[in-house]
């Protein structure tokens, strides 16, 4: 969490505090958008938009979490803004599919197509619903605990373990038809885990 007077800080949009927030996160923000959206001139846009945006709502800004992490957030709600905008359809998931389907891991073959296939991923994930898609971003692009998810949106850790959980069971129920070509049909292992660099 932040301390108080940084709260106060940020919370008047003191200059010096927030160049020193953009110059520590402008590479991790633009990276972001670069896994969550389309190309690099759109993630480029949506990183200005991030830190202009955040300027403006500064007063929203309550020292529940670290500073970068309220600002990952806000980076999250632009990037699902613009695909709103772009009259992007979620993919309905076929929740009786799902049901059908063991708690997959990944092989550590899979896990090695998966350190290669980091364009894979990022689809993935993008096909995500907004309550998953959020939650892996923070936890695996960005590294943010899931405790701090939890402070930074108000809610119990449990739920944003829940969410984490059940976001990986459904990305790599995504992921499996293309990772299942690609290592030549092996069904998932049962001692991987899914990993992502942050």
């Amino acid at each position: 969490m932040a301390t108080s007077a940084e709260t106060v800080r940020l919370g008047q949009r003191d200059l010096a505090t927030w160049e020193d927030l953009v110059r520590a996160q402008y590479q991790r923000i633009y990276n972001l958008h670069l896994r969550l959206s389309p190309n690099a001139e759109v993630a480029a846009d949506l990183t200005q938009d991030t830190f202009e945006q955040a300027w403006k709502s500064a007063a929203s800004y309550q020292g529940r979490s670290r500073p970068e992490v309220w600002l990952y957030g806000v980076a999250l709600n632009i990037n699902r803004n613009w695909w709103s905008r772009q009259h992007h359809r979620e993919e309905p998931v076929d929740e009786m599919a799902l049901e059908d389907l063991p708690d997959p891991e990944p092989t550590a073959e899979e896990l090695a197509i998966l350190h290669g296939r980091s364009d894979l991923v990022c689809a993935a994930v993008r096909r995500l619903p907004e309550a998953y898609r959020q939650v892996v971003a923070l936890r695996y692009f960005l590294g943010v605990s899931a405790v701090e998810i939890a402070q930074s949106e108000g809610v119990e850790a449990g739920t944003i373990r829940w969410r984490l959980h059940e976001g990986l069971r459904r990305l790599w129920i995504l992921l499996q038809p293309t990772l299942g070509k690609e290592s030549a049909g092996d069904a998932p292992g049962s001692n991987g885990t899914l990993r992502f660099a942050s």
